[in-house]
């Protein structure tokens, strides 16, 4: 007859052993969940990146002078064939940073559309020279405008008539610190040229859109952004509508005087 103690063993054993294979199974079990939800979510996501949904529905960019929004799109690598999952917008941000036309960017992502707001450096005008174009940087440099985006000098004035040196303190003067001349500001400007005048051999004529006039030496540039002023107030007072406008930093003075004397 078995002792008492050996029945109790025996029990508790096969207890332990019933415990140990149940533990098993349910690790088999759990494991088996989780390669079942990762092949769904394996096939979800083949199934999803191989259809059109994973792509960009839609790309706005703004801000943009120089560069068209195709050329700004290839320079962020994005097209309407991106994954947009993929790409994260502080990269595109960066990707942008990188070009030396493009002093920030801003990328905003939602619901499949990518919107892109940059900042150029400012442009002041541009100019031909040996048959090519060029844009005018407010920092003096230069930067050759191509086939790709010929169509944005409409968004620029014709700079005409001045040296190397004299571009650069063309550029100088529209870019005085906490005085500079916004871009918006230089948009209603058609023309830019040099002008000599008996008291100054070192003056600039512009040729505004409206078709007024405006006769600066180069430190008066700043005062630009009082334009707006003086022509609604000559409108106001039934003046003539073609107006020749003087700007002197000296006096902080900008005043019209009579075409005829120029």
């Amino acid at each position: 007859m078995e002792d008492i103690n050996d029945l109790l063993y025996n029990d508790v054993e096969a207890k332990f052993l019933a415990l140990q294979n149940k533990k098993k199974k349910r690790k088999k079990r759990r494991r088996k969940i989780r390669l079942i939800v990762l092949s769904v979510l394996l096939l979800s996501g083949a199934l999803y990146f191989t259809s059109d949904s994973s792509k960009v529905k839609s790309l706005d960019v703004n801000g943009n002078l120089f560069y068209t929004k195709n050329m700004v799109l290839k320079k962020a690598n994005l097209s309407y064939n991106t994954r947009y999952i993929v790409m994260p917008k502080l990269y595109i941000e960066y990707k942008l940073k990188q070009d030396d036309m493009i002093k920030d960017a801003e990328v905003t992502k939602a619901n499949g559309s990518i919107h892109i707001h940059i900042k150029e450096k400012t442009s002041i005008g541009y100019f031909v020279k040996d048959e090519k174009n060029y844009v005018l940087l407010e920092d003096g440099s230069t930067k050759e405008i191509t086939q790709d985006n010929l169509s944005v000098i409409a968004n620029f004035p014709l700079i005409d008539g001045f040296d190397d040196k004299q571009l650069v303190n063309l550029a100088k003067s529209f870019a005085v610190k906490d005085r500079e001349v916004s871009q918006e500001m230089i948009s209603m400007i058609s023309e830019i040229h040099p002008y000599k005048a008996s008291y100054d051999a070192n003056m600039v004529k512009l040729v505004m859109q409206d078709g007024n006039f405006i006769y600066t030496d180069y430190a008066s540039m700043p005062l630009l952004k009082d334009y707006k002023e003086v022509v609604l107030k000559n409108i106001k007072e039934g003046k003539k509508k073609r107006l020749c406008v003087v700007m002197d930093d000296a006096t902080a003075n900008i005043h019209t005087e009579d075409c005829s004397s120029f």
